[in-house]
Parts: structure tokens; sequence; C-alpha cells
């Protein structure tokens, strides 16, 4: 018995045994011409194919449920223009249900709950209707021009759990309304203690608040987007101003370019990174080496205020010309100006666009001087060298968010600024680093205003860190439908994923970033890779995939991260010699920091949502001889002074505490901890809010901004009674004496 996913479309027709009784003649050959001029026409060209037939209706099946819907939003179009005509009494209506899930293949004939749903959707939809399941509207959501209205949760025959339900809202005055029901945004629970933390904190926390979780998206698989949908790769335009400076119009025109045209449904779209390889090459060695269908490529000239785009449609596997056009306007109208360029190639492919019009930037801008500070400032961001050059990129990006103050794109990739700003590049903006990491969230709640990708990622970076994962991937999942072709939204949902504790998911993550750029991040693909084989207690794959990496030349970060998976497999496997190397090699990458690699410098880097999945690495670090604590770590610490899991807990959830940092400078600290592990921290003049909570032996935290920190809590013998040191607790870092006060 052979199964698969399926998009299953059921339509019935209304009051058809009224029909027949009052016109069976008729009746009969009205719904044969609706079928054969309308129904069957439609759903062939939406790639679907009518696997049964009944007297007043019809089941159909779907390889991409984004087609399913869009078929039946034309059936039902073409039924309403064909009954305009019609008396009412001669009208066919139909209702339409659409469910996405497993079906039971029996040759042309399909079977089981997947198709069960459906039918039961079909029944709650209205006369002339559709109504689609939870499962569709989250996987077409944002990728459609339609607005979806929920409908609850609703019990239906023969279907033990409920089913929710959500109607498509199909009048176009309807779009852009949210598909969600209203959700409160997430916020952090504090005692009533912290309130007063929380307004000194200002901004710390405020950034969470002005967006609403939405629900998980679905990609597109990879041999959807292979099999079923025409390719395109957008060559990077060449600039033919007088003026070479000007290489940054013609690069920023190239990659909005490709982020509007990967939001046209039903096309394929590579990165601009993958993209811009083939520069200048042969178009049928590029469509080789990509497996692409078409490619674009034009120029862009502007002089003064006027300009000129040229572009050229190619089909790559015979290098022929299939389409080619001029346009000419002012720089003013440059928005306008790409928007015939996405309408005619969207055109000259036969494709529809997104709410009939093209697909615009997300947290873009109407306002060209803003737009070109912004691609300015990318330009030299893309290539910068020196602290001086990224000082200038975020002055660009400052004066495109002056120019438009609703520019989200902008103040997000401002705000990845003010996160990559190292202490070099902070001294040269005239910052400290507290208050470049202050402009973080500061600059992330004006992007939050009109959301782009460099939004969705860096909040998930930031969420991940905070041991939230969950969210990261559900706003990874968003990013990815605003723009398919940026490789780094697939990359970061694999991280993200592997984390959450869902390394099944990752590897259809990863084929779709090698797909929309076959050539670039092989390291840290191979890195995650490991990482979910590693997951799956596959510790032969997982030594197989980060062995495949360049671990001498690569990017340190990427080493730190991988060495230690590889250990942790050679650890699980007994591979005693190889785990040896690899700690070697890694003592390498850490240097000196705490004397050498630790258990506890692991914890505070590899934030696992599931304590299995941290207890795994650990347990192979363990055996590859990998010490819980460092040398500095655990300097006149007795092992048997040293609090279990459950004794930390109970020692500090629900409970302040008041001591000092001793290591590595003397500061006073206090401390809540609620029962749900809600933490208000002071430290010197440092206040800061986060989570708290139990892993294994270890007392862990996140806070924003900051890498996860887990410490082991040891009492401390050589205490002095009355100076607030009964406890030591010994992080990576810091070391803190303390007593519990309250």
């Amino acid at each position: 018995m052979d199964r698969k996913l399926a998009a299953i479309l059921a339509a019935d027709v209304v009051g058809y045994s009224t029909l027949m009784e009052r016109d069976e003649a008729g009746t009969f050959e009205r719904l044969r011409a609706g079928r054969k001029e309308l129904f069957e026409p439609e759903i062939a060209r939406h790639h679907g194919h009518i696997f049964k037939l009944m007297g007043d209706g019809m089941l159909a099946e779907f390889g991409s449920v984004v087609d399913a819907v869009e078929c039946a939003v034309s059936l039902q179009r073409g039924l309403s223009e064909r009954n305009a005509s019609l008396p009412a009494v001669e009208q066919i209506v139909v209702r339409i249900g659409i469910n996405l899930g497993e079906v039971i293949v029996d040759g042309d004939d399909r079977y089981g709950d997947g198709v069960n749903i459906a039918a039961r959707l079909q029944q709650l939809a209205e006369s002339g209707g559709i109504c689609i399941s939870g499962k569709v509207a989250k996987e077409v959501d944002r990728k459609l021009a339609f607005a979806f209205e929920p409908m609850g949760e609703q019990r239906v025959k023969n279907i033990a759990e409920p089913v929710q339900a959500y109607r498509v809202l199909l009048d176009s005055a309807a779009a852009g309304k949210t598909l969600h029901a209203r959700r409160q945004p997430r916020a952090w629970r504090f005692p009533a203690a912290a309130g007063i933390l929380v307004l000194a904190l200002g901004l710390a926390v405020a950034w969470w608040q002005p967006w609403e979780r939405p629900a998980p998206l679905a990609v597109p698989t990879v041999s959807e987007a292979a099999d079923t949908r025409p390719s395109l790769v957008v060559l990077p335009f060449d600039n033919l101003s007088d003026d070479k400076e000007q290489e940054y119009l013609a690069n920023g025109f190239t990659e909005d370019l490709t982020t509007a045209l990967a939001r046209v449904p039903g096309l394929f779209v590579f990165s601009p990174n993958a993209a811009s390889a083939y520069k200048d090459k042969d178009p049928k060695e590029i469509a080789a080496a990509l497996g692409v269908r078409y490619l674009l490529k034009g120029s862009i000239r502007r002089v003064g205020d006027d300009m000129r785009i040229n572009a050229q449609l190619i089909d790559g596997s015979t290098s022929r010309h299939l389409w080619a056009e001029r346009f000419d306007g002012r720089w003013a109208d440059v928005f306008a100006l790409q928007d015939s360029v996405v309408s005619s190639i969207a055109g000259a492919l036969q494709l529809r666009l997104v709410s009939g019009a093209p697909a615009t930037r997300a947290g873009g801008t109407s306002n060209p001087e803003a737009y070109e500070a912004y691609l300015k400032g990318m330009d030299i961001y893309n290539r910068i060298n020196t602290p001086e050059e990224f000082a200038q990129a975020v002055k660009y990006f400052q004066q495109a968010v002056q120019l438009d103050p609703d520019f989200g794109a902008a103040y997000a990739q401002l705000a990845w600024a003010y996160w990559d700003a190292d202490v070099g590049r902070v001294v040269v903006m005239g910052l400290t680093t507290d208050v470049a990491q202050g402009k973080i969230y500061e600059t992330l709640e004006a992007a939050a205003r009109d959301p782009s990708p460099g939004y969705y990622q860096l909040v998930a970076e930031l969420m991940v860190r905070e041991h939230d994962s969950d969210d990261a991937v559900t706003v990874l999942l968003k990013s990815v439908a605003l723009d398919p072709s940026d490789t780094w939204n697939y990359l970061s949902l694999a991280n993200a994923l592997n984390f959450n504790g869902r390394p099944k998911e990752v590897l259809s993550y990863l084929d779709a970033a090698a797909r929309v750029d076959p050539n670039s991040w092989m390291d840290y693909r191979r890195y995650q890779a490991g990482l979910a084989e590693f997951g799956q207690e596959k510790f032969e794959d997982a030594v197989r995939s980060i062995e495949k990496m360049d671990l001498i030349s690569a990017d340190p970060r990427a080493k730190f991260y991988a060495l230690q998976v590889l250990i942790s497999a050679y650890g699980h496997l007994g591979r005693t010699d190889q785990a040896a190397a690899a700690l070697e090699t890694l003592r390498k990458v850490v240097g000196r920091v705490d004397r050498g690699p630790s258990q506890l410098m692991t914890q505070d880097y590899m934030v696992f949502k599931n304590t299995a999945d941290i207890e795994r690495l650990l347990a192979g670090l363990t055996k590859a001889g990998v010490p819980e604590l460092s040398a500095l770590a655990k300097a006149g610490m007795n092992p048997k002074d040293r609090l279990t899991g459950a004794e930390i807990k109970s020692l500090m959830f629900g409970h302040e505490t008041r001591g000092k940092l001793v290591t590595p400078t003397f500061l006073p600290m206090q401390r809540t901890t609620s029962v749900d592990g809600a933490v208000s921290e002071t430290v010197g003049q440092r206040s800061r809010v986060g989570t708290s909570w139990v892993q294994g032996d270890f007392l862990c935290n996140a806070f924003p901004i900051e890498l996860t920190s887990c410490g082991a809590i040891f009492r401390n013998v050589f205490r002095t009674p009355g100076r607030d040191d009964e406890y030591k607790a010994v992080y990576r870092g810091d070391q803190f004496e303390f007593s519990v006060v309250k």
C-alpha cells in the first residue's frame, strides 16, 4: 500500500437534487459543459488531476497546495462569470474544500483521512465559497493574494480530532487581512520586584512587543521547486553608467529584482550569491551548472536623474532569447521600473503575480533617495575590510531611515550592523559596546513596523541564543515566505531546528539552501548536516559530514562548533585516538581561554531546547575525555561539595540571593529567580532580566544579547559567616559567592 502527501480539492454542487428535479436534462448538460469547459482545463492548468467523479461533485489531487488554492479561486470566479448571464434557477453553484494530508494510493484512486477531511471541509463551505484546513492555511499564508478568515476548530463526521478550518475571502478588498486570530505578543514574565528593573532597562525587552507570532509556514520542497516550477536565475546586471562608482545601483537592482521575482507564485528563483559566480558565462554552461531553465540578464544606466534598464530572458537549454525589452524612466520612478520588469518577465513566463501586481520588497521604501542611501550602505557593507568602511556603511543606513522613518529593511540592516560591531568598529562609530547593544533593540523595534527577512533573521538569532528556538523556527518560516531565494533563511532554519530538537526536518532545508545557491556556505551546511545526524544518533553519518569540512582553513567559529560535535561523535563510537586528535585541534582554536575546552564552554554555545539533546552531546564529550569544568573553573572546588540539579532548583527558584561577583572582579550582586525561572539580576551598576533553568547538574541563564551561560554551584567551605558567601557559582568566565536571603 503506497502513501503520499497531497493537496486534495473536493467540490460539490449546491442543491443538486433540487436542480435535477426541476430540470434534469438541462442541469446535466450545464454540469457537463462546466466540467469540460472550466473544471478540467483549470485543474490541468494548475498541475492537478481529477481522480474521482460523482454525479454532483469531484475530487482532485494537486502536488502543490498553492496550486490547489489558486485553482479553487479560479473555479469559483469562473463559475460566477458563467452564472452572471443565467437566471437563478439555472445557475450552478459549488462548495469547495481543500485539505493537505497523507493519502493512500490505489491505482488512479485516493483514500484516507487526507481525502475525507477535504470532503468534510467542502460541507462547511458557504455556497460559492471555499473552506480550507489549518494545514493548508499555514502553507499558503502570504504566498497568495487571498485573505483567510478563521472558523475555529470544527468537529466533522468520522474524524476523531477537531479540524482547524479557514474561510477563503475572495473579495479583493479583503486582501491584507491577517490569517491568524489575534495573539498576544511574546512577553517575559517577571516577579513583581522586577518591574522597576524593566523600566531601567528601557528598550532591552521592548523590541519583542511590536510583532505578532505568525503560525508556522511550510517551504516548497526541493523536488517541488526543481520539478514542477520553471526555474530562473537573475544574473548580475551590468552598470553602463559613466560613473563606475554607481556599481551599487546595478547590484542593488539585481538583488531586489531577484527578491521580487522569488515571490511570484509558480516560479523558482536562485539566490543572488549563486548568480554572481556565473556572470559573463555562456547560458548553456550556467543552465548545466545550476540546473536552471531560464536566465535573466541585463544592464542599468543612469545619467543624472534619467535611467535606462535593458533586460532579456534567455532559455538556458537553447541559448535562445525569449524576450527582450527596454525600460526608460527617471530615478524617481525606479520602483515603477522594477515593477515593470517583474510584470514583463512574469508575463513572458505566463505566471501570475501576487495580488495581481508586482511583488514588492518586504520592509521596502517608496522614497528613491532613501533607497539609494540604503544601496550605497549595502554595497560597502558587503565588502567591508576596515572599521572606517563599516562606520561609513552605518552612516548610509542611518541616512536611509532618516529619509524614510518607515524603511523596515534599512532599520533591519542597521540593527545587524550594531550586532556585528566589534570593539574596533564601536570605537570608530564613537559608541561604547553597551550603547551599541542597546541600539540593536531600539532599531529592531523600528524594523518591526514593516518586517523584512533581515529583521526576522536577526530576531531568530537572538531567540536561539535566549533558549527560545520554538519561536525562532516560526519567525524564520515567516522570513522564507518573504524571500524564498535567500539562502540564509534556510541555513538559519536548519540551525534553529537542530537546537529545537527537530533534526529530521533539517536536511530538507539544507537541500533547499543548496538548491537556491549550490556553491556557497558548504562548510556550514556540512556542520548543520552533521549536527542533525548526531541528533538522530547517527554518529557515523555525523562524522562523515563534519570530516568533509575544511577544518584547517575554516572560520574559527565554524571549527569551534563543528569540532565539539565531531569529538562527541568519536566518543560515542569509541574512537579514542581520533577524539584526542580533534580535541587537540579544538584546544588550538580555543587558545588559552579558560585554560582549554570544557563542557561548561560547550553548554554556553550549544543551546538545545531539550535536555536529552545536550546530554547526548555531553556524554560523548565525557567519553572523549573533555572535562566538565575547565582547570580555571574547578580550581579549589571539591566535587563532593557540588550541588545536584535538584538541589540547585530547590535553592534558587522562588528565592532571592545576594552576594558578590568575585571573578574576574569584585562587584555586589543581587538576584531574584521566580518559580517558573524568570530572573532579575543586578551586578554592580548593571541590571538585566532573563530566564533560568536547570540542565543536568548545571544552572543555565539566558539574557538578551548575551550567550547562554551555564554554571556549577558548590557549597563554599571557605565561607565567612555574615558575608553572604554560603555558595559559589562557577561559570565559564565568572564566579559568584552568594547566600539565599529570601
